[in-house]
């Protein structure tokens, strides 16, 4: 049996009539969800860490990253918009106030639950709370979600990595972005609406800033 993978829906889609809007009836425009921990000053970070990599979300056991020219336009396009909002890129996690995670959904069946405790049910190579140190063991979501399945999809999750004494065993996520889209048969316009959904993930967020 397959395994089923969770993919988080912001609560708008909790307030919303139906799950999610039809893609067909949105010309080729990635549909984009965010949503951010109301009690968050983004003021107070100034470093982040962005892995070099995207994780690949498939139905297959064996997870895979896209590294290098497959991912580069993606993690640069978040780069930029972060550091657009006055945040600093560092070399290693121990250093960085934030941590940045970007996801890719290829082939999943679409679902929709309620929550529950086990994030991702130990998907294989997600970034998982010990990715980003020892001084975590599970993750909090200080507002309402949903999981869901929607294939060609991207998921950035920005996590705060500040508390490095281990008191708080619990990785706070700061803010999320769900985009969702069709795919076409051209490289280059599936480049371009990628591109377009991350920047309008960034535009919808203007708390997200240091400035």
């Amino acid at each position: 049996m397959k395994k089923l993978i969770p993919i988080l829906f912001v609560v708008a889609v909790l307030t919303a009539c139906q799950k999610e809007p039809s893609l067909s009836k949105l010309d080729d425009d990635y549909v984009v969800f965010t949503d951010y921990d109301k009690s968050a000053d983004f003021g107070e970070y100034i470093t982040y860490y962005l892995p070099d990599s995207v994780l690949l979300i498939t139905n297959e056991e064996k997870a895979t990253y896209w590294t290098n020219d497959e991912a580069d336009y993606i993690l640069e396009t978040f780069a930029d918009n972060m550091a657009d909002r006055g945040f600093v890129l560092v070399d290693t996690k121990e250093e960085a106030d934030l941590g940045l995670q970007v996801s890719y959904i290829e082939d999943v069946r679409y679902f929709v639950d309620y929550p529950n405790s086990c994030w991702w049910w130990g998907y294989p190579g997600y970034w998982g709370p010990g990715y980003w140190g020892p001084y975590w063991s599970s993750w909090y979501y200080p507002y309402p979600v949903v999981y869901s399945y929607s294939v060609n999809s991207f998921l950035a999750e920005l996590v705060d990595l500040t508390d490095k004494t281990g008191t708080n065993k619990r990785l706070n996520v700061l803010w999320d972005s769900y985009m969702a889209g069709l795919k076409s048969s051209s490289a280059r316009m599936n480049r371009d609406l990628v591109i377009q959904a991350i920047d309008q993930s960034f535009v919808q967020s203007p708390y997200l800033t240091n400035q």
